[in-house]
């Protein structure tokens, strides 16, 4: 059970979790000085990375958009939905729109915002961004932004801002301690965009990092012992949590003792 098999289990290709498993072993020691040093924050870390990034896979913002993509996403930025027509389809025009004259871009002439468009696992954005977290990890991304894509410099930004981004007085790293993936997915995506994916993905990177069970192990173990832990779907709710208390109670032990008797069960 180690960093490598927690990242493999989360990535879309065995191709991207070389990358990443590479990439996190050239800078692991830089993750544990910024706070990413229990199995805990790793499991965040690895888990939210991965729901960002299509597991691993998307580096880069895909600014795309069709017309209606464009006036349904970045309406305030048209005048009208007419004007969209003559930006469709052209990435690099639409970002020196959007992005423009804000996070520190200069006005739609300057390419600030297609210089500094959405890159890395969360998605670097803006000239201030690039900055700040360049200075933070030792790297001048203002000058050269590409490098916010390399997936070395990706678990750099991501663990520099879960150290940094507070939520209710605690870091996100904190709440990742907790753990509170619900708070630590509101700190990065400001609601609870995709919250089931983050939380099966961290469960199964934690899962991976200590050896212990992840949460659909628990359920379908449950389930088999005849009891109803309810979807086996990596999410500890009320029903699971229900079931487990059941057969603690039914074959009075808990923990691991319960988790080896319900492994025996045939």
């Amino acid at each position: 059970m180690t960093i490598e098999t927690a990242i493999r289990v989360c990535a879309s290709s065995s191709v991207t979790a070389t990358a990443a498993f590479a990439a996190w072993q050239a800078v692991e020691s830089k993750l544990e000085e910024i706070g990413v040093n229990n199995d805990r924050r790793r499991a965040s870390l690895i888990g939210q990375c991965a729901h960002e990034s299509a597991r691993f896979k998307t580096r880069f913002e895909n600014l795309n958009y069709s017309a209606a993509g464009l006036w349904k996403i970045f309406r305030r930025h048209f005048s009208s939905q007419a004007e969209t027509n003559s930006f469709a389809r052209d990435p690099e025009k639409i970002a020196n729109r959007v992005y423009a004259n804000r996070m520190g871009n200069g006005s739609r002439t300057s390419g600030d915002g297609w210089r500094y468009r959405g890159r890395g696992y969360l998605q670097l954005t803006g000239k201030d961004n690039y900055t700040r977290y360049g200075t933070a990890i030792g790297e001048d991304l203002v000058s050269n932004p590409d490098r916010a894509a390399d997936p070395d410099i990706c678990w750099l930004i991501g663990a520099e801002y879960l150290s940094r981004t507070r939520r209710s007085g605690r870091t996100l790293l904190e709440w990742a301690d907790v753990p509170d993936i619900l708070m630590v997915t509101k700190g990065i995506n400001g609601g609870t965009h995709g919250l089931a994916d983050r939380e099966v993905l961290t469960g199964k990177a934690h899962a991976e990092l200590t050896g212990n069970a992840s949460v659909a192990e628990w359920q379908a173990l449950l389930l088999n012992a005849g009891l109803n832990p309810g979807p086996i779907d990596g999410l500890f709710g009320s029903k699971t949590e229900a079931a487990r208390e059941a057969a603690e109670a039914h074959f009075g032990v808990n923990g691991d003792a319960l988790l080896a008797v319900l492994r025996g069960i045939e």
